[in-house]
């Protein structure tokens, strides 16, 4: 071929080259995007707020990237455990028999006061959950502390929103509304709902932690790791100091 030969050879070789590091750009990009793991919740929105910048801190310490969605409760533990989503929380410990394909990161995130929001502060909960037996109850769907704890309880109203159950409460629909202390104390400040208030003691003060998907098993005991430095080196206590004072 000669000369017309070689030019043909080199402009396939140059042609190759091209797609070549076009490839391992995309492989690249590919890659990177993969690193990004979606949580998601439906957990309160001061709760929300800590289970985003505490895990985005522990993610970045392994060399990962994350982020949180919303989704209603029930469906957010559904998304995780179907794989549809990388992880889930923030939840009570010992979820993994319920949904198989979820691994629990074996360190605290935070801890929650789980209470009763009621109008009449005569009523008594020094029997903890017991206590609760005699009257109309509501708690959100999904929320599995209240699904396991509160089955007595002379009446279940199981809502969408917070909302619907502290407007329940204000027009006596209910005597008790099931909650997290900080979060329903907020929202009973913004609704506007002065003559309802957390009774005490808490029902149940618990640590909260997050889960993943099982393909991501490997990442927990990093995960963990990295929680574990964040508590030692100060970064977790700034962080949690930071939403306080918002």
């Amino acid at each position: 071929m000669g000369w017309q030969g070689d030019i043909i050879l080199a402009l396939f070789k140059s042609a190759a080259r091209l797609a070549l590091t076009a490839f391992i750009g995309l492989s690249l990009l590919v890659s990177a995007r993969a690193q990004e793991l979606v949580i998601s919740t439906n957990n309160t929105p001061m709760d929300r707020k800590a289970l985003e910048l505490i895990s985005k801190e522990a993610f970045r310490r392994i060399g990962v990237d994350s982020r949180v969605v919303g989704n209603p409760s029930e469906r957010s533990l559904y998304l995780a455990n179907q794989g549809e989503v990388d992880g889930e929380g923030l939840r009570i410990a010992g979820l993994g028999n319920q949904y198989p394909n979820l691994v629990q990161v074996p360190e605290r995130f935070i801890g929650i006061s789980f209470v009763a929001f009621a109008k009449d502060p005569q009523i008594n909960l020094n029997q903890g959950w017991a206590s609760i037996n005699p009257y109309r109850i509501s708690f959100i769907t999904g929320w599995k502390m209240f699904e396991a704890n509160a089955t007595n309880a002379r009446s279940i109203t199981k809502v969408d929103t917070p909302e619907q159950m502290f407007k329940m409460l204000d027009s006596n629909r209910i005597d008790l509304a099931l909650y997290t202390r900080t979060d329903g104390i907020a929202l009973v400040e913004r609704m506007g709902l002065p003559s309802i208030a957390p009774l005490a003691p808490s029902l149940r003060d618990v640590d909260m932690y997050l889960y993943l998907n099982k393909r991501h098993e490997a990442l927990v005991p990093k995960l963990a790791q990295a929680l574990r430095y964040m508590k030692t080196d100060g970064a977790l206590n700034k962080i949690l100091s930071s939403l306080k004072s918002e």
